[in-house]
């Protein structure tokens, strides 16, 4: 075992400031991977020549919570006896600036921002020497070092690799949080993972990254007409050598938290990663649009420049001519996919009705529970007169619905909220004697039924299958019929009529 020593000057002071650097976790361990994917790159002919075509790099994230440490390992290149001492200098930028390791910061910047304490362990491709360097920064800022020891040790010529350890971690990955971090890896590297470049672990989960399904279906003002696969190829050039290629489609099933672009530089997601979307409003319009929900794309843009920490892009006065021409792009009158986004409505199926039903009558029922006693008796004592004739409610098996009990009048009442998703019902809310399943054993109990209709036009316009959509809506109309059994046991003969002519009304506004 010999020692020797690396010069860490001039910006040895720069280190001090990289732990108050604004990363997020999943662009810190980034960094790691680019250096990863630099080095096997530079190499990729010889590491092939030596291990066969199917060579593949891989990079493998250890997350070791209860020793509070993170380790990187990579069968890349390794940092070779020519790069060594640059590698480990503040800024100091490598020869080749054209990859993922541009500006000389990625490694040193990342491991400052985890931890005070790191050690890189690595072995270059046809070297014959491991190289072991040990960071301890507070010894580096109270001693002012400006050099540091490194040991080295004999091995095969043919081992690469590189090792990094993080040790008592200062921001740590944990539970939910490292389920983004994963999520947010694979949507960076998602090019790498498709070419199989990479295979890329994380806390021995092997990252893939989740292909959204793109919208086939025809056009929102044909309906009946051919159905499309509505995703559009870009390419487009900016002035001074600047150009953006790839592709805009609409999501097959929205998504408020990953639509929106994707913008990438050197085949690695810059903006837009998982559930940070590029959205601006230019192209999305606001949050509760159909477009921001359904629009994405994979966007790569050729000449543009980024912050050091490789999370944003550097528009300078570009941005506003890039989001014109594209939304130009999107606008095409033979091909108008932000329309398209923004005003056709899917049929949704079955499950996706229950589903979202499921949420939004339970948070209802709840309510009801909670609140429906009181509101009953103060309305009941201040009644309208109205009146109506009983109606039974059809039978349908496509329905969802929970009961509730209340006692009103000195007489106890089961009452059920159903939601149905039968497409061959036509009312939007309907108000009955209504049986469950069987009727209620108890005795002296009175069951009527309030029925809301996922499938009638109103809704599938304005709620689809969003349960915070559906929510306000049956509140709505569950106070609705809860005011209709009101009247009728304050004596109205004709309290249904209200409710019949809002169908009538609300059918024909919808279908408008």
């Amino acid at each position: 075992m010999s020692e020797n020593k690396i010069n860490i000057r001039p910006n040895v002071s720069m280190l001090s400031v990289l732990k108050f650097l604004e990363y997020e976790t999943w662009f810190a361990l980034a960094e790691f991977v680019d250096n990863a994917i630099a080095s096997y790159l530079n190499n990729e002919k010889t590491l092939k020549q030596l291990h066969g075509d199917d060579f593949q790099l891989e990079v493998i994230i250890e997350i070791n919570d209860p020793e509070n440490k993170i380790t990187i390992r990579d069968n890349a290149g390794g940092i070779e006896k020519a790069n060594y001492s640059r590698a480990f200098r503040a800024a100091e930028i490598p020869a080749d600036t054209s990859g993922l390791s541009e500006f000389g910061m990625g490694m040193k910047s990342a491991s400052c921002w985890f931890s005070d304490y790191w050690t890189v362990r690595t072995k270059a491709l046809n070297e014959i020497v491991e190289k072991t360097v040990k960071f301890d920064m507070n010894k580096i800022f109270e001693d002012k070092l400006e050099e540091l020891e490194f040991t080295t040790k004999t091995t095969d010529k043919n081992h690469h690799y590189t090792i990094i350890e993080l040790l008592n971690v200062n921001k740590m990955p944990r539970r939910k949080g490292l389920g983004k971090v994963k999520s947010h890896l694979a949507s960076i590297y998602r090019e790498f993972l498709r070419k199989g470049i990479l295979k890329l672990i994380v806390d021995n989960t092997e990252l893939q990254f989740a292909e959204p399904n793109i919208l086939v279906a025809p056009s929102y003002n044909d309906p009946n007409g051919e159905q499309i696969k509505w995703k559009r190829e870009i390419n487009f050039g900016l002035e001074d050598g600047l150009s953006v290629t790839g592709f805009v489609g609409i999501r097959e099933t929205g998504s408020t938290a990953e639509a929106g672009f994707a913008l990438f530089r050197r085949g690695r997601v810059i903006e837009g990663s998982f559930d940070n979307g590029f959205r601006p409003e230019f192209i999305f319009g606001a949050p509760n649009s159909y477009r921001f929900q359904r629009v994405f794309g994979e966007l790569h843009l050729e000449g543009f420049d980024v912050s050091f920490t490789k999370k944003g892009i550097q528009w300078d006065e570009n941005l506003d001519v890039f989001l014109q021409c594209l939304k130009d792009e999107l606008s095409h009158e033979n091909f108008p996919l932000l329309a398209q986004a923004e005003k056709f409505r899917a049929r949704a199926n079955d499950t996706d009705y229950r589903n979202s039903g499921i949420k939004a009558l339970s948070h209802t029922v709840s309510d009801f529970e909670q609140k429906a006693p009181e509101a009953i008796k103060e309305t009941f004592e201040n009644p309208m007169v109205e009146s109506d004739v009983e109606i039974e409610l059809p039978k349908t098996e496509k329905r969802i619905y929970k009961s509730f009990k209340v006692n009103f009048n000195k007489i106890n009442w089961l009452i059920s909220i159903e939601l149905s998703y039968d497409t061959s019902l036509n009312d939007l809310l309907e108000v009955g004697p209504h049986l469950i399943k069987e009727p209620s054993s108890e005795p002296n109990v009175k069951q009527i039924g309030i029925r809301l209709s996922l499938t009638h036009p109103f809704m599938v316009e304005y709620a689809g299958t969003e349960n915070g959509k559906i929510e306000p809506i049956l509140k709505m109309a569950a106070a609705m019929g809860l005011a209709e059994i009101i009247a009728k046991e304050s004596g109205a003969k004709t309290q249904g009529e209200i409710r019949r002519n809002f169908n009538q009304l609300i059918t024909k506004i919808s279908q408008s």
